[in-house]
């Protein structure tokens, strides 16, 4: 009798200990994998970027939409010819001083599939001498033009190890956006497929 008592104390000591040992990894987690983790678990697919496109698209079709925005006025060509600009609504009690340029262009692997996005913001007013248009006042406007566009999670801060930059992070199924001012002048946004990026994750 004893030793069957023991048997099941022993069994239920040992799920105890077990999933101890479960919150006490998970406690250790950074907030980040913690929520990469639960997204994961959540088995959702969030394929899409902006104007209509999405992960998976082809080079062809990315060239194609962005003609099509082009015809209808939307966007036009970026400095260079390296990217696709679009203007974000502005107001037009301040001489559209508040007015964004924002460019963007897609990342594409070795087959011409398209597996992120890269975007720029920049405050159309922005000058050396003006702190009220620097990027670190444009980050939270971009953020809350990002929830907008892509609801779910909010962003939380990416602590780096390697770096001072603040990074900012939402992660929705399989979808990761990251944000942070990539200078004074601009404020720089990665999209990208977390499935590519942590594919046991999402196994």
């Amino acid at each position: 009798m004893m030793i069957f008592r023991f048997m099941i104390y022993n069994k239920e000591f040992r799920a105890t200990g077990g999933i101890l040992l479960f919150l006490m990894l998970f406690s250790c987690q950074s907030e980040y994998t913690k929520l990469v983790n639960l997204e994961a678990h959540k088995g959702l697919q969030q394929d899409s970027l902006l104007f209509g496109m999405s992960f998976g698209d082809t080079k062809k079709s990315f060239f194609d939409r962005c003609g099509e925005l082009n015809k209808e006025k939307l966007v036009s060509q970026g400095p260079n010819n390296r990217s696709v600009q679009y203007l974000l609504s502005s107001k037009q009690d301040d001489e559209n001083l508040t007015a964004i340029n924002m460019l963007f262009y897609g990342n594409f692997d070795k087959n011409d599939t398209m597996v992120g996005m890269d975007l720029e913001f920049t405050y159309r007013a922005w000058s050396l001498w003006n702190k009220d248009y620097e990027a670190k006042k444009l980050l939270p406007v971009v953020k809350d033009s990002l929830m907008k566009w892509f609801h779910g999670n909010p962003f939380i801060p990416l602590k780096q190890e390697t770096s001072d930059t603040e990074l900012f992070v939402k992660v929705d199924g399989n979808r990761q956006i990251t944000a942070y001012a990539k200078n004074n002048k601009d404020v720089a946004v990665r999209i990208e497929d977390l499935k590519l990026k942590y594919p046991e994750k999402f196994e």
